[in-house]
């Protein structure tokens, strides 16, 4: 000390040590010649006093814990576009599953990411997405509606990276793992079922497909007799191409003349259209275009140019 006094202070590590020094400099600090009297209680200079050190530097780790548990994971949002059928599915999975549809989003996107993760290690990552694609187009409809994802910041940004290193949108990449999800989750394929009539399998959808390709091309002209087209193979091609959107009696027709379920067919059209190729083009003419929806009826009738009683009768098919 100033006065050359030494103070003798021990502890059983360096935060103890500097609590017992401060307490002997406080008992060393001169009273005050006030009437008041402070209560203090003595501290052996020497005395480690373990138990209250203890207390005073365990106290705000103990509080910051309780306050941990108390916080609740922090939420990101995903914002997607999907078919509104496959939302409509999302809905029903939660209503069935009796929890809210937040949860069964978060779910079904871990799940699917889950899969994508483990089935990347063995098919093309590539490969895969085109197969996710392809199960998100085959929902019915071709109406798609905006909305929102809440889930913990973990899983959207591991969302978010699998997405950028395959270059493709957060949103898109959503859209396909939580496809792939419902795919395989018992509920939504009850429910499907239910609603169907019938599980549409990937099998029948493959198989479906392929008689679709078989009757292309000239075969079409048979086809086209079959399901009330006449003599318009054009018109049939591009049914089978998926390009054009048939009435429904004319896709009946042609579910009942290739022997495939109408629900099936229709899946097996939408899956022809997300597949169609770009066509090719030499470098001195212009860049070729890929629909991006499926033509109406009426539009693509009208485009053939036939005579006006053919135009007409095939414009009543809708009806």
């Amino acid at each position: 000390m100033a006065d050359g006094q030494r103070v003798k202070v021990t502890g059983i590590d360096q935060p103890h040590l500097l609590l017992n020094l401060m307490s002997v400099l406080v008992n060393l600090i001169p009273q005050s010649h006030s009437g008041e009297q402070h209560v203090t209680p003595p501290v052996s200079r020497t005395a480690p006093a373990k138990s209250q050190a203890l207390e005073t530097i365990m106290q705000p780790t103990v509080n910051a814990k309780h306050m941990d548990e108390q916080t609740p994971a922090a939420r990101e949002a995903i914002g997607l576009t999907t078919k509104v059928s496959m939302h409509i599915l999302v809905k029903a999975v939660a209503d069935e599953r009796g929890v809210s549809v937040a949860t069964a989003s978060r779910d079904l996107l871990q799940d699917g990411l889950k899969r994508f993760d483990q089935e990347s290690r063995t098919i093309s990552p590539s490969q895969l997405l085109t197969d996710y694609e392809r199960k998100a187009n085959d929902f019915e409809g071709g109406e798609s509606e905006h909305w929102v994802i809440r889930a913990d910041r973990k899983l959207v940004n591991r969302t978010r990276l699998r997405a950028g290193e395959y270059e493709r949108s957060l949103s898109s990449f959503t859209n396909f793992v939580i496809a792939q999800a419902l795919s395989h989750c018992p509920v939504a394929i009850a429910l499907r079922s239910a609603a169907s009539g019938a599980v549409i399998t990937d099998e029948a959808i493959i198989d479906a497909v392929q008689k679709v390709e078989q009757a292309c091309g000239p075969k079409a002209r048979v086809l086209a007799v079959q399901i009330d087209l006449g003599e318009q193979r054009q018109l049939t091609n591009m049914i089978l191409g998926g390009t054009v959107a048939a009435p429904a009696r004319v896709l009946a027709k042609m579910a009942a003349a290739l022997t495939v379920p109408l629900e099936v067919l229709s899946v097996a059209l939408e899956r022809r259209f997300a597949t169609q190729a770009i066509p090719a083009f030499k470098a001195t003419e212009a860049k070729p275009t890929v629909q991006v929806e499926r033509k109406a009826w009426s539009v693509a009738v009208k485009e053939l140019k036939l005579p006006s009683d053919e135009e007409e009768r095939l414009l009543k098919l809708e009806g």
